[in-house]
């Protein structure tokens, strides 16, 4: 039971590589609407890993969440919560990688796929709230999430890949610095 334990302590170890980050930017107003910046922070072999991925047909899906918190004393409140996504995938009829942005319901493409990824991996004017609904003198801060679904022809597929992708791929909520909204204007 001791050698089961440590061999499942060192291959936990070896599925842990990639921590998922999505980092907070900047925030913006314009036309009393709350918007933000955030870009993917993520290293070279996790994109290699997701090449591999795309090259052998399976779909890459990135879901982004952006939170909005109001500080308080005891516990702070979440006002608003923007959730969107990134389709990608490689087409082997164009020989093209292509990403489906759900903000804009756009599709970019590019044969090179660390060149599409670079002009990718920003994502600006995210549209949080109206700002016309915060309390000026209050402090808030952002706090953000990326996730990886994988999607397959095959339902089998699809299960085994919910299965490891927790194992494979580590969630962090990072949180951006407090902030008043007249600091933005």
């Amino acid at each position: 039971m001791k050698y089961l334990l440590i061999l499942f302590v060192i291959i936990s170890f070896q599925l842990y590589p990639y921590e998922l980050r999505l980092h907070f930017a900047r925030a913006n107003i314009y036309d009393n609407t709350l918007y933000a910046n955030v870009y993917i922070g993520n290293d070279m072999n996790f994109y290699s890993n997701i090449k591999r991925y795309l090259d052998n047909g399976i779909i890459t899906i990135f879901n982004f969440r952006v939170n909005l918190f109001k500080e308080n004393l005891i516990l702070d409140d979440s006002i608003k919560d923007a959730h969107f996504y990134r389709r990608m995938y490689y087409d082997f009829f164009t020989k093209e990688y292509a990403i489906y942005n759900s903000l804009t319901m756009a599709e970019t493409r590019n044969t090179n796929f660390y060149e599409l990824i670079r002009n990718t991996s920003q994502i600006n004017r995210v549209e949080i709230i109206n700002t016309t609904n915060l309390d000026v003198n209050s402090r808030y801060y952002f706090k953000t999430r990326l996730s990886i679904q994988f999607e397959n022809a095959y339902p089998y597929l699809n299960a085994f890949f919910n299965m490891i992708t927790p194992l494979q791929y580590r969630i962090k909520w990072l949180k951006s610095n407090n902030f008043y909204l007249n600091e933005l204007s």
